[in-house]
C-alpha cells in the first residue's frame, strides 16, 4: 500500500496542472424578421459588463461556440452592424457541466437595444428519444471526487441492488458502453467503481441489439439492455488523468488512478484502483448496510477502440477493440442464521440455527479483442476471440444445529448456537448436561464443520461472422461461427463432526473427513447460416438454419480420509479428536484408492447436439415494427455415466423443442413508444436428474435422481411504454412483466425428524408463476423548472409452489445409511411411503421511491421517501404468514461554493416492521456527510473528508422466503468509519477547440445522442437583478 500511495504522489508531483475547460456555450444567430443565419456577427462573454471573458463570431450557418473556464454570472453579448445589441444573462453553475446549447439568438434590424433575457441552465433530467431513455448528468449533483456510481444511483427507474446488479425498468443492465463502442465488455463493475462523474454528459439506457441482428434485420431475441455513457465533447483529444489516495479510521484505505483519452475516432482507457472498504464509494443512498463481509480489492485494466474515420457501411471501414482487466479480491465473511423448514401443516417446522466464517481470495484475468471490417460497402466481417483465467481459493468453519420447534421460545434464550455447543466452547457443561436441558429436548442434531477448496480454469472462445447484403433491398445473407474450450481444476476438504440428540448414543454419532478431486474439460462449437428476404411492401421473410454441439468430461472422485487404517507414524485422519490440518492427504496413492467412495464418485461424458431451424416473418413501417417467428430444436444427448457400486451406463436421448415468439412495436412518435413481446420455450431436465442414482456424501442431506421428469414449458410477456414531454420536461414509463412455467422442476424435500436429514429428488410440479408491474414518472416543476419530482413503483406476485413431507426413521442417526438403505430402490420408498403436500406461498411485494428536489446554480436539496411492503400467506404453516414493512425518508443537500469548496451530506430513518423476531424490528438513523475543498489552477487538486454512518446505526440483516423456508441473516460489515482523500486531476494538451457542431443524427458515432443542455428564457426584456 506504502509503494501505492508514493508511486501516486510522486505521479502527482511530476506533472503540472493545465486549466480544463468547464462551460461550452453554443448558439445560432439569425435575424428576427427573416429568420435567415447572420455572418460574422461578434459574440462576447462579459463578466461584471466590462471583463471580457471570451469572444468569436459567427460562421457562415450563424453558428457560434465559446467557453466560460468557470462558474458565476455573465452577460453574453451578441452584436452586428445595422443591428441591435442583443444580451443574453447567464446564469452557470460553479461545478463542470457539459454543452449549453443557447438555441436561436434573434437581432432585430433596429436601432433600439434590445432587453435583456436570464437564461438559467436547467437541464432536463429524463428524455426520450424513440427507444432510448437519455439522461442528462448535468441535471445530477454528485459529491466531489465521486465515481459514475453515485449519479446512477440517482436517476429515475434505475435500481441499484447491494450486490452491485444494476436494474433499468426491471430490466438487469449487463455492459457498459462509451459513446456507443463496448467499455471493458461484460464487467460492469469496471465502470461503476472507476469512471470520474466529471467526464460525463449523459447516460444513455436501451435494449441493445445483438451484433447479428443489427447486421441482418433479423430479430433474434438476444439483445442486451445496456447504459452508453456520453463523454463530455469539450475533452476530446485530452489526456484526462484523475488519481484518488485515501485513508480512513479502522485502517481503511483506498487508491485509485484513472487515464483517458477520447477522440471521435478512439478512446484508450488504463486504470488502477486498490481498497479494503468493500469497493463502496460516498454518494447516493447506502441501502441496509455497508455489504457482506469483509472486502479488500485490487483491479487493473487497459481498454481501447479504434476506427478509420470512415461510414459504418463504407468500404474499407475498420473498427479495432479489445482489453484486458485483473481482478484480485480477499474476503473475510461472518455470518449468523436463523431458518425455518415449512412441514407438513399447521405449526410443524424445522428450525435451523447456525454461525459462520469465511475467509477466501479470487484472482481473475480477463481479455478481448475485436474486429469489424467491410471488405466492401456490402459485407460486413466481424471477429470476436477472447480468454480469462481464474482462481480461487476460499476457507470456512461453520457451527450449525437443527431442532424440532423454535429455540427463541425457550425462556432466557439468547444464542442457541453458543448454548448448543456449550461443551466444545470452554463451558464447565457436559454434553450430558445440554442432552438434558430444554434446548437439548428439540435438538435434533449439530454440527460442526469446516471445508477446503481450491480451484483454477483456462477458459478460450471466439466469433466470427461475415454478413452480405444483396444488391435486392432488405435481403441478405449472413454466416456465423463461434467455439470455445475451458479447462477447470478443483479440488476440496470437509470435516464434519455430528452428533444426534434423538435416542442419542455415542455409535451413532458421525465424523467425516473428505476429499474431493474433480477436474472437467468442456468445448463447444456452433455454426449459423440465416437469410432475409423482402416478400412485399414492408414485409420480409427471415430464415435462420443453426447446429451446435457440446462436449463435456467430468470426473468426480470422492475420498472417505476418516476410513484410513490407523497406522503408527501416520497422520490421524481417523482420530475425530486429533485430525491433521484441513488439506492434508496421503502421498501413497494406493491409501487414497482403498478409501475411495465408489457409492458418491463418478464419471460423465456429455455429447449434445442440436439443430435449430427458425422461420419467421416481420413489418417494419415508420410506426410499426412486427415480428414474429418459430424456432424448432430436435437435439440429441449421449451420456456415458459411471459410479462404480451403483451404474455404469450409456444413455442417448432425442427430444424436440419448439419456441414461438411475437414482439409489436408502435411509435406514436419519436418520444412516445410501446413495446409488447412474447416469448414460449420449452426445456428439458438435465441428464443427471433423470438418473436413478443416490448421493448420500453428505449424510445430513441426501440427494436422488428422478427417471421420470417430464419437460418444462415457461410462458413469458412483456408490456412497456414509455413517453416524454420535451416542453415539460415530463417522462412517463410503465410495464407489466409476467412468466409462467408448467411442469417446472421443483425439489421434493422429505425431513426425517429422527436425525433431521433432510432427503431431496427433482419433481414435476405446476402453479409457479410471477407478474410484475412498474410505473416511473419524472416531471420538473415551477416556471424556471428548478423543482423536480420522480417516483418509481413497483408491485410484484410471486405464487411460489413446493412438496415437503415429513418422515421418521428407525435409525436415530445417517450412519447407518449404507445398510439401511443400500440401493436407491429403498431410497425411494422415502418418498412414496406417504404423499407429500403441495405447499403454495403467496407473496406480494409493493415498493415506493418518491423524490422531490430543487436545484440552483450552486447547490441542491432534496427530500426522499421509500417504501417496502411484503404481504406472504402459506398455505401448509400460519407461522409462515407475514405482513413486513421496510421504510424510509430523508433528505439530502450538496453545495457548491465559489471558493472551490464543496459539501455533501444525506441523512435517512430506515425502519423494519412486523418480523416475528422483535430484534429485526429495528429503527436506524443513518448519517453520511463529506466537505471538500479543491485548489491549484482550475481546481485540479482536492481534499475531501467522507464520514460514514457517523451515529453508528447501520445494521446487517435480510430475509428470504419460498414455499418451503425462510431464512434471517445478519452479516459483518464496513459501516461507520471516516476517510481524507486527496484527489488530482490532469487535462493535458486541453480539450477540443473549434466551432464545428455535432452530427444531429449522430449515426457515426453510435446510438443517438440526445439534446445538450436546454436553456430556459425567463424575465423577457427586464435586467437581472434590478
Amino acid at each position: 500500500m506504502k509503494r501505492i500511495v508514493l508511486f501516486l504522489l510522486a505521479l502527482l508531483a511530476a506533472t503540472m496542472s493545465i486549466h480544463a475547460q468547464q462551460h461550452l456555450l453554443r448558439g445560432n444567430v439569425v435575424n428576427e424578421k427573416t429568420g435567415e443565419a447572420i455572418m460574422y456577427a461578434t459574440v462576447r462573454l462579459m463578466e461584471h459588463d466590462t471583463v471580457l471573458v471570451a469572444g468569436a463570431t459567427t460562421d457562415a450557418k450563424g453558428q457560434f461556440s465559446i467557453e466560460a473556464d468557470h462558474g458565476g454570472r455573465f452577460n453574453l453579448r451578441v452584436s452586428y452592424v445595422s443591428f441591435g445589441t442583443k444580451n443574453v444573462l447567464l446564469e452557470l453553475p460553479a461545478e463542470r457541466s457539459d454543452t449549453l446549447d443557447l438555441g436561436r439568438i434573434a437581432l432585430s434590424s433596429t436601432e433600439v437595444e434590445l432587453g435583456a433575457a436570464v437564461v438559467k441552465a436547467a437541464a432536463a433530467r429524463v428524455e426520450q428519444k424513440e427507444d432510448t431513455t437519455v439522461f442528462n448528468a448535468a441535471a445530477y449533483r454528485t459529491p466531489e471526487g465521486s465515481t459514475i456510481e453515485a449519479l446512477i444511483q440517482q436517476l429515475p427507474g434505475v435500481e441499484v441492488e447491494d450486490d452491485g446488479t444494476i436494474k433499468w425498468n426491471g430490466k438487469t443492465v449487463t455492459e457498459f458502453l462509451i459513446n456507443g463502442k463496448d467499455f471493458f465488455k461484460g464487467d460492469t463493475k469496471v465502470a461503476m467503481k472507476n469512471l470520474p462523474t466529471e467526464l460525463i454528459s449523459k447516460i444513455k439506457a436501451y435494449d441493445k441489439q445483438s451484433e447479428y441482428t443489427e447486421q441482418t434485420g433479423i430479430d433474434d431475441g438476444e439483445e442486451t439492455t445496456v447504459l452508453d455513457l456520453t463523454t463530455k465533447r469539450a475533452l476530446n483529444e485530452s489526456w484526462i488523468t484523475n488519481a484518488d489516495v485515501a485513508y480512513g479510521t479502522k485502517d481503511r484505505y483506498s487508491g485509485r488512478v484513472f487515464i483517458s483519452r477520447f477522440t471521435d475516432q478512439s478512446h484508450v482507457t488504463a486504470f488502477g484502483s486498490i481498497n479494503n472498504t468493500n469497493d463502496m464509494g460516498f454518494g447516493g443512498p447506502r441501502g441496509w448496510g455497508g455489504g457482506n463481509g469483509l472486502t479488500a480489492t485490487k483491479n487493473a485494466g487497459l481498454d481501447f477502440n479504434w476506427e478509420n474515420g470512415k461510414e459504418k457501411r463504407e468500404a474499407g471501414q475498420l473498427e479495432v477493440g479489445g482489453g484486458v482487466r485483473y481482478n484480485h479480491t480477499s474476503t473475510d465473511a461472518l455470518s449468523t442464521t436463523a431458518s425455518e423448514t415449512f412441514l407438513t401443516g399447521g405449526s410443524s417446522s424445522s428450525f435451523g440455527n447456525s454461525r459462520s466464517r469465511s475467509v477466501g481470495s479470487s484472482t481473475s484475468v480477463n481479455s478481448d479483442f475485436r474486429l469489424r471490417w467491410n471488405p466492401d460497402s456490402m459485407t460486413r466481417i466481424t471477429f470476436r476471440p477472447s480468454y480469462s483465467y481464474s482462481k480461487n481459493r476460499s476457507e470456512s468453519s461453520s457451527w450449525s444445529a437443527t431442532f424440532n420447534s423454535d429455540p427463541y421460545e425457550i425462556e432466557g434464550m439468547q444464542n442457541p448456537v453458543d448454548s448448543i455447543f456449550a461443551d466444545m466452547m470452554g463451558s464447565s457443561l457436559t454434553f450430558e448436561d445440554i442432552l438434558a436441558s430444554p434446548l437439548g429436548q428439540i435438538a435434533v442434531n449439530r454440527n460442526r464443520r469446516q471445508s477446503l477448496s481450491e480451484s483454477h480454469s483456462h477458459d478460450v472462445s471466439g466469433s466470427l461472422m461475415v454478413v452480405r447484403r444483396l444488391r435486392k433491398q432488405g435481403r441478405n445473407i449472413s454466416l456465423r461461427a463461434s467455439g470455445g474450450w475451458s479447462n477447470t481444476e478443483s479440488e476440496s476438504f470437509s470435516i464434519s463432526n455430528i452428533r444426534y440428540f434423538q435416542n442419542s448414543t455415542t455409535e451413532n454419532n458421525s465424523y467425516l473427513n473428505q476429499y474431493t478431486l474433480n477436474p472437467s474439460k468442456n468445448w463447444n462449437y456452433s455454426v449459423r447460416l440465416s437469410y432475409t428476404e423482402p416478400i412485399a411492401k414492408n414485409w420480409y421473410a427471415e430464415g435462420r438454419y443453426q447446429y451446435s454441439y457440446r462436449f463435456s468430461d467430468s470426473d468426480r472422485s470422492l475420498y472417505n480420509l476418516d476410513e484410513i487404517e490407523p497406522t503408527e507414524g501416520m497422520p490421524t485422519w481417523w482420530d475425530s479428536e486429533n485430525y491433521p490440518a484441513l488439506g492434508t492427504v496421503p502421498t501413497q496413492q494406493e491409501v487414497l484408492e482403498d478409501v475411495r467412495d465408489r457409492e458418491n464418485s463418478q464419471y460423465a461424458t456429455y455429447k449434445y447436439s442440436n439443430h435449430s431451424v427458425f422461420g419467421g416473418v416481420r413489418y417494419i413501417t415508420e410506426k410499426i415494427r412486427f415480428n414474429a417467428g418459430l424456432d424448432f430444436q430436435p437435439q440429441r444427448t449421449r451420456m456415458q455415466y459411471n459410479r462404480p457400486l451403483q451404474i455404469d451406463t450409456v444413455i442417448t436421448r432425442k427430444v424436440f423443442n419448439f419456441s414461438p415468439q411475437v414482439r409489436f412495436r408502435y411509435r406514436f412518435s419519436k418520444t412516445n413508444q410501446l413495446d409488447i413481446r412474447y416469448r414460449g420455450s420449452s426445456s428439458q431436465p438435465s441428464m443427471t436428474n433423470l438418473l436413478d442414482v443416490v448421493d448420500d456424501s453428505d449424510p445430513l442431506n441426501i440427494s436422488m435422481g428422478n427417471p421420470g421428469l417430464k419437460p418444462s414449458w415457461t410462458n413469458s410477456l412483456r408490456a412497456f411504454y414509455r413517453g416524454y414531454d420535451a416542453d415539460r420536461q415530463r417522462g412517463i414509463a410503465g410495464g407489466v412483466d409476467f412468466s409462467q412455467t408448467m411442469n417446472s422442476i421443483s425439489t421434493l424435500m422429505v425431513y426425517d425428524e429422527t436425525n433431521g436429514t433432510r432427503y431431496t429428488r427433482p419433481e414435476n410440479i405446476n402453479g409457479n408463476w410471477n407478474a410484475n408491474g412498474h410505473f416511473m414518472f419524472n416531471t420538473a416543476l415551477g416556471a424556471e423548472q428548478l423543482f423536480n419530482i420522480t417516483t418509481f413503483t413497483n408491485l410484484g406476485y410471486d405464487n411460489s409452489v413446493g412438496y415437503v413431507r415429513t418422515y421418521s426413521s428407525t435409525q436415530p442417526s445417517a450412519v447407518s445409511r449404507v445398510q439401511a438403505l443400500a440401493t436407491s430402490g429403498e431410497y425411494d420408498k422415502i418418498f412414496t411411503s406417504a404423499p407429500a403436500s403441495k405447499n403454495t406461498t403467496r407473496t406480494l411485494n409493493v415498493r415506493e421511491n418518491l423524490r422531490l428536489s430543487y436545484r440552483a446554480s450552486w447547490f441542491d436539496v432534496g427530500v426522499f421517501g421509500r417504501v417496502s411492503y411484503q404481504h406472504s400467506r402459506n398455505e401448509l404453516q400460519m407461522n409462515a404468514n407475514m405482513d413486513t414493512w421496510n421504510f424510509s425518508y430523508g433528505a439530502n443537500a450538496n453545495f457548491n461554493f465559489s471558493w472551490g469548496m464543496a459539501l455533501s451530506t444525506d441523512l435517512s430513518m430506515s425502519s423494519r416492521r412486523g418480523y416475528a423476531d422483535a430484534s429485526m424490528n429495528t429503527n436506524e438513523f443513518v448519517w453520511n456527510a463529506q466537505i471538500s475543498q479543491s485548489f491549484l489552477k482550475g481546481n485540479a487538486a482536492t481534499i475531501s473528508l467522507q464520514f460514514y454512518d457517523i451515529l453508528h446505526q447501520q445494521s446487517n440483516v435480510s430475509r428470504t422466503i419460498n414455499a418451503q423456508m425462510r431464512s434471517d441473516s445478519w452479516n459483518n460489515a464496513i459501516n461507520s468509519y471516516c476517510m481524507v482523500h486527496f484527489i488530482y486531476r490532469l487535462n493535458i494538451f486541453g480539450g477540443k477547440r473549434s466551432t464545428e457542431t455535432e452530427s444531429r443524427d449522430g449515426e457515426r458515432r453510435g446510438p443517438r445522442m440526445g439534446p445538450p443542455m436546454r436553456a430556459m428564457p425567463m424575465m423577457m426584456g427586464r435586467p437581472m437583478g434590478h
